[in-house]
């Protein structure tokens, strides 16, 4: 991996919604999930993918990095519905502190796109303080990496998660 600097990404509302602006250029995410088939994703005209957890994530930013490829790194935000207890708190804190880490790790990624703070948590779950725990992710994002906005991904669209997730979740840009 060569050096070089971050790219900064920012969200801007236009007068038909939002836009990625990458290095101040509109930049539109023709992507795929998941950091296989990178030439292919070229080939059709893809500029970018979707990780779902950090395993391997330096030598995938470096990969789609030589290849003109944007990441939206991934974090796997631990479900309730596979065991995890969010009442814990030195577990959650310790999930916490782990995902601090890879913001510091990979922040200036030149392929770093955007951070995937949880995928789809919401599914079968009743504890809302998981949305707690991701905004502390996505606030720290925000405090220590002001070039790349914050995402999380719910399983479907209802209006009242909506609504929740946008008074527990400032720091999450795109929804």
């Amino acid at each position: 991996f060569v050096k070089a600097q971050a790219q900064k990404v920012e969200v801007q509302k236009t007068e038909n919604g939002y836009q990625f602006l990458r290095n101040g250029k509109p930049y539109y995410v023709k992507g795929a999930g998941g950091d296989t088939h990178l030439d292919l994703l070229l080939n059709i005209g893809g500029n970018s993918i979707r990780t779902w957890g950090i395993e391997n994530a330096q030598e995938i930013l470096d990969l789609a990095h030589s290849k003109g490829i944007s990441v939206m790194l991934g974090f796997w935000i631990q479900h309730e519905r596979h065991g995890f207890d969010y009442n814990n708190e030195v577990k959650v804190q310790n999930q916490i502190n782990y995902y601090k880490k890879a913001i510091n790790q990979f922040k200036n990624h030149p392929a770093l796109l955007m951070w995937g703070i949880g995928n789809e948590v919401d599914l079968f779950y009743s504890n809302t303080r998981v949305w707690d725990a991701i905004e502390d992710i996505a606030k720290y994002a925000h405090q220590v990496d002001p070039n790349h906005p914050t995402s999380t991904v719910t399983a479907g669209l209802d209006s009242m998660e909506v609504a929740l997730i946008k008074q527990k979740e400032p720091d999450i840009d795109v929804y």
